[in-house]
């Protein structure tokens, strides 16, 4: 399904790319660039929106091929860090609201690094005057494409860290929950966004960049589903995964504490997307490099 999935998107870029080349370019224009800024994401553990206090430092190197002045395809690679957090979103049981609310209870937290490989369709909205080494265009732009991203989810437990997909924290893996696989580490993403750079100098461009990425995995934060037997898990993967499959108990005040949720309680209530989401974004500085010939093609 993921192949089938990547492969469509992989063919529309490249029919897109083989229509915009069909004019020929004698001359070429090649930029090489990096891009220095931050990440985040929205999933289950920010509520469906941007905690902005999980916001981490991202980094990426791109090269970039203009066909002519409006169109460009650019491939990139990018690292960056991900994290959410229940605590950012929990009201503690109170005399207005005795029950609390289900971040507080469900008490789940996450980060990942992540590591992005994409190939990016650029479109220009003011011409790109390339053949000029004098001019100093602005250039905003639009982009979208195909891509591969890498991720593993990890939390702490007792001060130790802990990768979090090999726990099985939902009952993957399992004799009991055997229709329920492991999710996969890496996995498609779909870059769009927008940006504009301004030429400095002779050949360098300048600019700002910032994009979401549309995952094909609701686990890059190891929530999707719903709760497991917490002994199952225990049974299959050991204490720790016990205790990290359902964190309730540490809310609770009971002595022995005991559990908050019960076997296929939802352990997700996401309502609006299906998937998870990140976004990079930054400053951005590329070299250009011109070939020889005639000027680039208007079209």
């Amino acid at each position: 399904m993921l192949s089938m999935q990547i492969y469509k998107y992989i063919r529309f870029i490249l029919i897109l790319l083989i229509l915009l080349n069909t004019k020929p370019v004698k001359s070429q224009f090649v930029e090489i660039g990096i891009m220095g800024g931050a990440s985040n994401y929205s999933g289950d553990l920010s509520n469906e929106s941007i905690a902005f206090k999980e916001t981490h430092i991202a980094v990426s190197m791109f090269g970039r091929y203009n066909f002519s002045n409006k169109w460009a395809v650019k491939g990139f690679a990018g690292y960056g860090k991900i994290s959410g957090d229940d605590k950012n979103y929990a009201e503690a049981p109170s005399l207005s609201n005795p029950d609390g609310n289900f971040q507080y209870w469900r008490n789940l937290n996450f980060y990942s690094n992540i590591f992005e490989f994409s190939v990016q369709a650029e479109y220009n909205l003011l011409p790109n005057d390339l053949q000029s080494n004098s001019s100093r265009p602005f250039v905003p732009y639009i982009f979208a494409g195909i891509g591969i991203v890498n991720f593993n989810p990890k939390t702490t437990l007792n001060g130790t860290e802990q990768e979090l997909q090999p726990l099985g924290t939902e009952g993957q893996g399992t004799t009991i929950y055997n229709n329920l696989k492991k999710y996969d580490l890496t996995v498609y993403s779909i870059p769009i966004g927008a940006g504009f750079r301004q030429k400095i100098g002779e050949s360098f461009f300048l600019g700002i960049e910032a994009g979401v990425r549309f995952t094909g995995s609701n686990y890059i934060d190891d929530v999707g589903g719903k709760y497991a037997d917490a002994r199952v898990v225990g049974a299959s993967y050991g204490q720790k995964a016990q205790d990290l499959s359902d964190r309730s108990i540490e809310r609770s005040a009971d002595v022995p504490p005991i559990t908050h949720f019960n076997e296929f309680d939802p352990r997700s209530d996401r309502k609006i997307f299906t998937k998870d989401l990140y976004f990079m974004g930054g400053i951005t500085l590329s070299y250009i490099f011109r070939g020889k010939g005639m000027d680039c093609p208007n079209f």
